[in-house]
Parts: structure tokens; sequence; C-alpha cells
């Protein structure tokens, strides 16, 4: 089966799902919400994105509203960005609100910026 590096979807609504034990390899592109249950290696743009509790994202997250429950090892571009308890960021982060929950864990940088979003690299 061929892997696929791009999942783009400009018209779509509702929410795209990477179901539990899926894992995706490249960057997941859609206009509506995301949540990852599964594992995406690669990126994921979107404007509302949510990594569940048993969810992975290796690589850039990059959306307007984006939870973390689970795990994110690379960057976070978000203009609102919840890092709940017992999730795990390793990277960079760019926020114009962060809020930190008490068990979080997160190691690397974090940046206040007006426009996070607009100063994301293209995935």
């Amino acid at each position: 089966m061929p892997e696929l590096s791009e999942i783009h979807v400009p018209a779509a609504t509702g929410t795209f799902v990477v179901p539990r034990g899926v894992t995706i390899v490249g960057t997941v592109y859609f206009d509506g919400q995301v949540l990852v249950e599964g594992t995406v290696d690669g990126g994921v743009r979107s404007p509302t994105v949510q990594i569940a509790a048993r969810g992975s994202v290796e690589g850039t997250v990059v959306g307007e509203h984006v939870v973390v429950l689970g795990e994110v090892n690379g960057s976070i571009y978000a203009k609102d960005l919840i890092l709940r308890t017992a999730c795990t960021v390793e990277g960079q982060i760019y926020h114009n609100a962060l809020v930190l929950e008490n068990g979080c864990y997160f190691e690397g940088r974090s940046r206040r910026h007006s426009n996070p979003v607009g100063m994301a690299p293209d995935l």
C-alpha cells in the first residue's frame, strides 16, 4: 500500500478523526476540526486541533485553538493553546494565550506573539 505524504480536504467541515491504532505519515490539512486519537508523523494544520489522551503528533501543529491531552514532539503555533494535565509537549510553542494545567509536562521554549498562526512555517 502506498504511503500518503499529504492529506488535504479544503472544503470540508465537521471533524476529521485520526483513530487510535492509525498512523498517518505526512501532513494533515483540514478546514474543520482535527481530533488525533492515533499518531501523526508529520504535522497538522487546522483551525481547531485536539490531541487526545493517547494521541501523538511528531511534527508541527498549527491552529487557532489547540488542546493537547496526549503528546506533541515539535513546534506548536496557536492563538489559544491549552496543555492539559498529564500531556507531554517537547519543542517550541508560539501562542497568544496559554493555559498550563497542573501536571502537564512541557520542555522547550514558549513565546507569546500577537499572530502565532500567521508566523507558522508552511508544512
